[in-house]
């Protein structure tokens, strides 16, 4: 398994961004990411890590082929006095190779270099699954706290009027204080509720550029009606086997079970022989300087080629119960392995029931809330007018307004609650990628509108 190539789309995605964003310039959730994959400096560790780790897998593939190596001397030696070997120079030069036949560490060290390459691939997806779901939470975010600001703006100007006639009414004797400070007390409320708003607007945004160094300002507002019209499988068994297979918590700890696979290999061999097979070609020779009979008689010049081939065992007998405790270790971790892959597995299936538990009854909410506001905008109207005609009082009209807004804004956390929902469980079935963030736009024409 290797890394998603994602880096090329990135990248000409993000020289398309940082052209020309103007103030107008819609930013879709998928451009924003994309932007925060080349911005953040966490995922571009990540990516390092990825490449590093990936060579493990050479490695250990690498102690299963022939060593072959060359070595070479060179020395002179001097002896003014000697009656023979005045000065004689040495040389020597073997190629030696070193193939393993049998040895289990060895073999152990290539499945575990897989297992990491193979973990490191893993680690990278959860990187960059986390940093879609941190740039997303802050993405919807932002338009959630759009949406209360806007909801507080408008309260605070609808009770500003009614705080105007109320206070003309006192004046002129048609209205009672009860009502003019009921208005003020509401219109109080709803300056703070706009000033706390506009701080958490302002907190959000910032979280927003932190991970992306774009202007939240540039958010473009999910069609909640066409993400509403997103399909959702009634099929919960199925989605829970998927996130079983696919979640990438899971796959992680797959392989983390096979790093313990291996050692648990590796620790065994220990007691196993070592077998390895070994040859060499070599040359040696000397030359004496100022060469005289001696030096011819007794070989002072010589030269000599060698060859060899053999096969070494090693097999250990005793290592004072190292190995034995090193077997026993390693069947524990592997043990542990076991359970921590079950455990993933057990938190795959809650998880993804509990998203898709949201997203059922989050649409169903959703359609609620949407028609509570509506009702609510009709009680609102209907006590507006029966105000005018003496059948409701100023204060039930106040109590009407503001049952209106607070509709108004549950239906946003509704909203925002239902594209969490949504975004958690693709991220349970392994699906959350780049190309699913595609969904939030919308722009296909064959998806349904749910209003």
């Amino acid at each position: 398994m290797r890394s998603r190539k994602v880096n090329a789309v990135i990248a000409a995605f993000f020289s398309v961004l940082t052209i020309a964003p103007g103030s107008g310039y819609s930013l879709t959730l998928q451009e924003a990411v994309l932007a925060a994959s080349v911005y953040d400096s966490e995922i571009a560790a990540a990516r390092n890590a990825q490449r590093a780790d990936s060579q493990k897998s050479l490695q250990g593939f690498a102690s299963l082929l022939p060593v072959v190596s060359i070595e070479g001397s060179y020395s002179k030696q001097d002896q003014p006095k000697a009656p023979y070997a005045v000065g004689v120079t040495r040389h020597n030069y073997s190629l030696n190779l070193t193939q393993p036949l049998f040895d289990i560490a060895k073999y152990a060290a290539w499945k575990r270099g897989d297992a990491i390459a193979n973990y490191a691939d893993v680690t990278l997806m959860l990187a960059e699954q986390t940093l879609i779901t941190r740039v997303a939470e802050a993405y919807f975010h932002v338009i959630y706290q759009r949406d209360v600001l806007a909801s507080a703006r408008n309260a605070k100007s609808a009770y500003g009027k009614q705080l105007s006639q109320t206070q003309v009414a006192l004046q002129v004797g048609e209205g009672t204080r009860l009502e003019r400070d009921e208005a003020q007390a509401n219109y109080d409320r709803a300056i703070a509720e706009e000033i706390a708003a506009k701080n958490d607007l302002e907190e959000a945004g910032m979280i927003f550029s932190r991970l992306t160094g774009r202007n939240p300002d540039e958010i473009q507002p999910v069609m909640m009606g066409c993400v509403m019209g997103l399909p959702v499988s009634d099929n919960f068994k199925a989605l829970q086997q998927q996130a079983v297979k696919n979640n990438l918590q899971v796959r992680a700890a797959l392989f983390q079970l096979e790093q313990s696979k291996a050692d648990l290999i590796a620790a065994h061999g220990a007691h196993l022989p070592v077998v390895t097979l070994q040859a060499g070609y070599g040359t040696n020779w000397s030359k004496a300087e100022k060469t005289n009979l001696r030096d011819i008689a007794l070989g002072t010049t010589s030269k000599t080629r060698s060859s060899s081939i053999g096969i070494n065992v090693s097999l250990p007998l005793f290592a004072g119960g190292s190995y034995i405790s090193q077997s026993i270790e390693a069947v524990r971790r592997r043990e542990q392995g076991k359970d921590l892959l079950e455990d993933a597995r057990r938190k795959a299936r809650q998880e993804t029931q509990s998203a898709w538990l949201k997203l059922k009854n989050g649409r169903s909410q959703y359609l609620a809330e949407k028609k509570a506001l509506a009702s609510a905008r009709n009680k609102a109207s209907s006590t507006a007018y029966g105000r005018k005609v003496g059948l409701r009082t100023i204060i039930d009209e106040l109590n009407a307004e503001q049952e209106y807004y607070k509709t108004l804004q549950t239906l946003a956390k509704v909203q925002y609650d239902y594209l969490n929902a949504r975004l958690k469980l693709s991220l349970e079935l392994g699906e959350l990628d780049y190309s699913k963030l595609d969904d939030y736009r919308c722009a296909a024409n064959n998806k349904t509108i749910i209003n």
